[in-house]
């Protein structure tokens, strides 16, 4: 807690000189009421979801701060990440313990994001040097300096590089490389994102990531490939409908560990908005491992949105056996 307190003194202090400071603050969590095992649980959502954050910013913008405290319910520490900006006009320069996602594409349906980009971002202590050399085209180098002294030339060996490029009336196209060629762990995702076309959009994903061969615990496995593409369509009264389907050869799936050969995921709902807060979902999700058999699974939803954060669904489905769970959401941002 004193750190939490040295941290609102120093931003008060910054904020007495003319720069625009800014404090959010986020918790959110559920109550399982019953869940498919007929037990109930609390749990809060914890790391990258119980934050608090401070951004402090010169007057006109051309420098800040911006530090975020990460699960502070379970106590004060570190921060998760921090950054120091300085911006000109046509590039900016982030330094810190960074954690930058401005080159990451994910699935709109947020339902297999894992091993496609949910994850993914820059981050890590480094430099960050961002650039829009032309409209709509920002390019970004990081060089991810450790603590403790490194080889200058592994430093770059371990570069982020980032590509986003936003077309007027069609969409975004993203590139990001997190290489380790030191280690030989280098991850690459490719996609884009389509939104020319009122009510719908669709993204198209592709990741390739090296598994270093250490001897420990990746050894037998070899590198993961991933794809995906989804589509979220809302040009129907009320109605809302998902769809996503990825593919991953040698990697995780969402639910089970390393699967061998191959795995695909495809996953659907429909969800229809009886009034503003009342909404229907049918839905249904279909797996295959290649050693582990499949997972499939059909369901209905029914939520309720109390407004302030906070829901409750009741989901009935079958998935082999039939299952049913009472969970009250809660999620706040202040």
């Amino acid at each position: 807690m004193k750190k939490l307190i040295v941290l609102l003194l120093a931003f008060a202090m910054v904020g007495a000189v003319s720069a625009q400071v800014t404090t959010a603050i986020a918790a959110s969590g559920e109550i399982d009421i019953i869940d498919q095992d007929l037990a109930g649980a609390f749990a809060d959502d914890g790391a990258g979801y119980d934050t608090i954050t401070f951004k402090a910013t010169e007057k006109e913008g051309k420098f800040g701060i911006s530090v975020t405290e990460d699960n502070y319910i379970d106590g004060i520490g570190a921060p998760r990440d921090w950054t120091t900006w300085y911006k000109g006009k046509f590039t900016k320069v982030s330094i810190g313990n960074l954690r930058n996602g401005d080159y990451r594409l994910t699935l709109p349906n947020w339902y297999t994001n894992y091993g496609l980009g949910g994850n993914d971002r820059i981050s890590g202590y480094g430099m960050l040097i961002q650039a829009t050399p032309a409209a709509g085209l920002s390019v970004g180098v990081n060089l991810p300096y450790p603590t403790a002294g490194e080889d200058t030339l592994d430093t770059f060996k371990k570069a982020d590089l980032g590509v986003k490029y936003d077309i007027k009336d069609v969409g975004t196209a993203v590139a990001m490389a997190n290489l380790n060629l030191v280690d030989g762990k280098t991850a690459v995702n490719v996609g884009f994102k389509f939104t020319g076309m009122k009510d719908l959009t669709a993204v198209a994903l592709f990741k390739y990531a090296q598994q270093a061969k250490d001897g420990a615990t990746v050894a037998s496995y070899a590198d993961v490939t991933s794809a995906g593409l989804a589509f979220a369509y809302s040009g129907v009264e009320k109605l809302a409908i998902g769809l996503e389907g990825t593919f991953t050869t040698n990697g995780q799936t969402t639910t089970k560990a390393w699967s061998g050969v191959a795995a695909y995921d495809v996953r659907a709902k429909a969800v229809y908005s009886v009034t503003d807060a009342l909404s229907a979902t049918l839905g249904g999700t279909y797996t295959t491992y290649a050693r582990d058999g499949i997972d499939y699974d059909a369901f209905a939803q029914v939520a309720y949105d109390y407004g302030n954060g906070l829901s409750s669904e009741a989901t009935v489905g079958f998935n082999g056996d039939f299952h049913a769970a009472l969970v009250l959401y809660y999620g706040v941002s202040l």
